[in-house]
């Protein structure tokens, strides 16, 4: 299958875990072999794992493959973009339509905190847009919304701030093709919460 970019559903992402603990590359390679990339291009490389695919099963992988590092690991962070529309991607050749098997993910309920940074690029209204999703997010009441510098601040359940992300990613991207969000999550993390300290 050879899918133009730019006219294709094909979403891009990149995701790196990081268990802050010795047995790092256990807990790592355990979740990224217990995941599911049926109808996804995955591959993994010392900066993170690359995956394209259909948006639904782009998500959920990045999901499961955080979560199931969250649940074994104990203070875990993941770095994660996801990509649709850029001019200079090209879809792998692959089979984008297989089926993959629904997986139920008890640790979805896992409280988990997130900095989201929304970005759709060639627009000259792109403020606008992410301000209209900021003022969404902010009205869906299960998800804390704090405005921060240079992010929004996401906390609440998993699943809530995952279905969060997708929905804004998939309303903004009708709007401007080429979008992307970057986002920092973060499970378990011996500071305080929100607390800021000056240095």
């Amino acid at each position: 299958m050879n899918l133009k970019c730019g006219i294709s559903d094909v979403v891009g992402a990149r995701i790196g875990v990081y268990p802050m603990q010795d047995n790092f590359v256990e807990v790592i390679l355990g979740a990224l072999k217990e995941t599911d990339k049926t109808g996804l291009y995955v591959v993994t490389d010392d900066l993170g794992t690359i995956i394209q695919g259909k948006r639904e099963r782009v998500f959920a992988y990045v999901k499961e493959v955080f979560l199931r590092t969250a649940h074994a690991g104990e203070h875990v962070v993941a770095n994660v973009l996801f990509s649709v529309g850029c001019p200079g991607d090209v879809p792998e050749d692959f089979d984008f339509d297989a089926k993959a098997k629904s997986v139920e993910l008890p640790m979805e309920d896992m409280p988990i905190a997130c900095a989201w940074s929304l970005y759709p690029l060639g627009s000259k209204e792109y403020f606008q847009v992410i301000v209209e999703e900021v003022e969404k997010a902010m009205e869906m009441s299960k998800v804390e919304v704090e405005s921060y510098h240079y992010c929004t601040r996401l906390d609440g359940k998993a699943r809530d701030i995952f279905n969060l992300l997708e929905t804004s990613f998939e309303g903004v991207s009708k709007r401007i093709h080429h979008t992307i969000i970057h986002a920092t999550f973060s499970k378990g993390s011996p500071s305080k919460t929100k607390e800021k300290i000056h240095i």
